[in-house]
């Protein structure tokens, strides 16, 4: 049996056996939409979706969580980006921006953070937390933010400010100046109706270069972290992250997920303890395309390790098949 409690000590750092199954990040999969009734684009945008569609991971597999949102336009969609909702099978995405353009443009006057936090899809999110919190009190609930460089990325486009961070890096500074307090105001209301707020940040190496982290990924995802006051703060980053892992870990977080299958016992050692190191399940390899056996020696194999949680190390493909959650939640007694 997987409760909620369980998620709480391991955070704690207080595991008394194998760890608990947990997912921090997307969950939806196009099964579960058929079988509570609620389903992509629709549970993007209506927060009554949202909370029955998070609320199936426990429902139908036995998680002891629920996590909203289900995409990274949240943020994105309220500085002005243009969003696809997506389908029942393909996640919501930044599809434009009136910021984009070869030169980084000024930065227009920005909303009010408490403006930001309350209006648009992030009172969707907000309110689903809510609503969770009535009808799963029993479940752990993680809610999640984009850091400002993601964000910066959306607004201004990925390839742009790429360059911009080596042409022009004032440019992208003012830009990540300016989002930051919406996001860390955004996160701070997140942390107040959920357990766990799940900041998605940036470390990937082939995305920020190891020696500009402190100088475009510090500050900003640090702000956004100190916004998280009245739950636990994780930081979630795509990618290979072996030359950044140990700036990520000294950032202040509770926990962290990110991809370790290729040296796990490596990424371990490198955190070194200053945060609860939570992953061990190949979101593709291993939740889509694998079988309940890789996925219960996958994760027997961190239990092994010493990770503190065992989940997916990014977010769940819509398309990942019901046997594989299910041997995911109950691989404890498998």
């Amino acid at each position: 049996m997987n409760t909620r409690d369980e998620i709480v000590d391991a955070m704690n750092g207080e595991n008394r056996d194998l760890p608990p199954p947990m997912v921090f990040t997307q969950t939806a999969t196009t099964s579960q939409m058929k079988a509570c009734g609620a389903s992509w684009p629709e549970a993007n945008s209506d927060p009554v979706a949202m909370a029955r569609l998070s609320m199936q991971a426990s429902r139908g597999f036995g998680f002891a969580m629920a996590r909203v949102p289900f995409c990274l336009t949240v943020e994105a969609e309220g500085f002005g980006c243009d969003v696809d909702m997506g389908t029942a099978d393909r996640q919501a995405m930044v599809t434009g921006s009136p910021y984009r353009s070869m030169d980084i443009p000024d930065v227009p006057e920005m909303p009010e953070p408490e403006v930001f936090a309350s209006t648009g899809r992030r009172r969707v999110v907000l309110d689903a937390c809510k609503r969770i919190r009535k009808e799963g009190e029993d479940l752990f609930l993680v809610s999640a933010c984009v850091a400002p460089m993601i964000v910066a990325s959306h607004v201004l486009g990925a390839e742009n400010l790429l360059m911009a961070t080596i042409m022009d890096p004032d440019a992208v500074l003012r830009w990540e100046r300016a989002v930051t307090p919406c996001i860390a105001g955004y996160a701070s209301r997140l942390s107040e109706v959920s357990d766990g707020v799940c900041i998605v940040t940036e470390g990937n190496a082939d995305f920020i270069h190891p020696d500009t982290f402190e100088t475009f990924v510090t500050p900003f995802t640090g702000a956004v972290l100190k916004g998280v006051k009245d739950s636990y703060g994780i930081l979630h980053c795509c990618g290979d992250t072996s030359p950044t892992i140990g700036k990520l870990a000294s950032l202040g977080a509770d926990g962290l997920v990110v991809e370790t299958d290729r040296d796990p016992e490596g990424v371990l050692k490198a955190v070194g303890g200053r945060a609860r190191l939570f992953g061990g399940i190949n979101p593709v390899k291993g939740m889509m395309m694998g079988t309940p056996d890789d996925m219960i020696r996958s994760a027997k194999r961190y239990a092994d390790i010493g990770y503190d949680m065992i989940c997916p190390e990014c977010g769940i493909p819509p398309q990942t098949p019901d046997v594989n959650m299910l041997a995911l939640s109950r691989y404890r007694e498998m």
